[in-house]
């Protein structure tokens, strides 16, 4: 099963143009800030996302089909990303988008990864 979700993911990343669905699930998803940890999974899984993998660090990734990613850390911060997309150089990366669904832009040494967005656990 592993190898088979590889082989397809590797396929999508060989077809990937240089911008990514108008508007991805991550973007879609309302403000999880204030729901419970069980809350905020079934919201996710009412828009499309799957359970995935959780680390030993705590770490729970759910995936949805467009191929957005909502990472719950360990301290409950939401970190939404969208599907990859191909940059301008050809290296593949993912936006971040902040509680509102709006893209965060990167600024190097700004801190501009933090979401704001936050579960109860």
């Amino acid at each position: 099963m592993a190898i088979a979700r590889f082989i397809i993911k590797m396929a999508i990343a060989q077809n990937l143009s240089h911008s990514q669905p108008m508007n991805p699930a991550a973007q879609k998803l309302p403000d999880l800030t204030g729901q419970t940890l069980s809350e905020a999974i079934a919201i996710l899984e009412s828009y499309g996302f799957q359970f995935q993998t959780s680390t030993k660090g705590g770490y729970q990734t759910f995936e949805h089909p467009d191929g957005s990613i909502i990472h719950i850390r360990p301290n409950g911060e939401i970190v939404r990303t969208g599907p990859h997309i191909r940059g301008t150089e050809g290296k593949t990366y993912r936006r971040r988008y902040n509680r509102d669904g709006n893209q965060i832009k990167f600024e190097p040494g700004a801190k501009t990864h933090n979401t704001g967005e936050k579960v109860i656990l």
